[in-house]
């Protein structure tokens, strides 16, 4: 069963409720990996978010004809090409505080970019929405810190559940940053290596778009739908917020909808689910 034996109440979470994304940059990561040490082992929840370059390698026409399989190799093939840009963790800890990191990264380097690591259009996408490019390589942190910081907090020793949205490439990358390698070869050995039983993040990983199907749209369009307040979701950032938000609107789908959400355990939409 999903952990829901809170009494049931009107699903209504506000930003205000909730610290602030916490931006992590190279100057600050000592800080913040000392607090992270501190909440991590406490994390009943827990969601992701990951900013990344676009995709360079494009999807058959007939996206939903094509297999769980299929799909899988097409995230693969981009996750395994290109670099993260940032990741947001969300946590919600057992006695009900809730955090949030934004984690600025500094292995994608647009000036060094050619044409083939990275789509123009989506990162003129993300320069509007205010990710600075120029300060990434020199002030982001490195994937490396960013792993020993994941592995050794508790975090997935924690085995809390986990919340994304459309969650293909967001949990293929957060995979790729724990495992310190590309991705496993096949949909298979992904599944069992990210939500097997002993495995990064074990079964309970949900995706919020699956959970709300009925709900179409981007993440803050569900977010409201489903009484998520997000007044200053523009403000609050990009990775960081995301992970805010699929927290939310996790959180208020299992207060909703109990352990019926179960049914849905492991399935990302853009692998297992269109």
């Amino acid at each position: 069963m999903l952990p829901c034996s809170r009494k049931r109440m009107r699903s209504s979470f506000s930003f205000s409720d909730m610290a602030a994304v916490r931006a992590v940059w190279a100057e600050n990561f000592a800080v913040e990996s000392a607090l992270f040490h501190a909440v991590a082992p406490l994390a009943a929840y827990a969601a992701i978010n990951v900013q990344y370059p676009g995709c360079v390698v494009t999807a058959p026409r007939y996206y939903d004809l094509t297999t769980a399989e299929q799909r899988y190799q097409v995230v693969r093939a981009n996750a395994d090409q290109l670099e993260p840009l940032q990741l947001g963790i969300a946590i919600r800890t057992s006695d009900g505080r809730t955090f949030a990191w934004e984690f600025n990264l500094n292995g994608f380097d647009l000036a060094a970019a050619a044409n083939n690591t990275c789509n123009p259009s989506s990162i003129a996408y993300l320069r509007r929405r205010g990710i600075d490019f120029n300060a990434l390589p020199w002030s982001g942190v490195s994937t490396a810190s960013l792993r020993s910081l994941l592995l050794s907090s508790g975090l997935l020793l924690a085995r809390p559940f986990w919340a994304t949205f459309a969650g293909a490439y967001h949990v293929a990358y957060f995979a790729k940053l724990l495992l310190g390698t590309n991705l496993p070869d096949d949909l298979a050995t992904f599944e069992e290596t990210v939500g097997g039983l002993g495995a990064l993040l074990g079964p309970n990983v949900y995706d919020v778009r699956v959970l709300a199907s009925e709900h179409r749209g981007p993440l803050l369009h569900v977010a409201r739908r489903l009484g998520v307040a997000v007044q200053e979701y523009a403000e609050a950032g990009l990775a960081g917020a995301g992970s805010l938000m699929a927290l939310q609107a996790f959180l208020a789908l299992t207060d909703q909808r109990g352990g019926a959400a179960m049914h849905h355990r492991g399935v990302l939409a853009g692998l297992q689910a269109i």
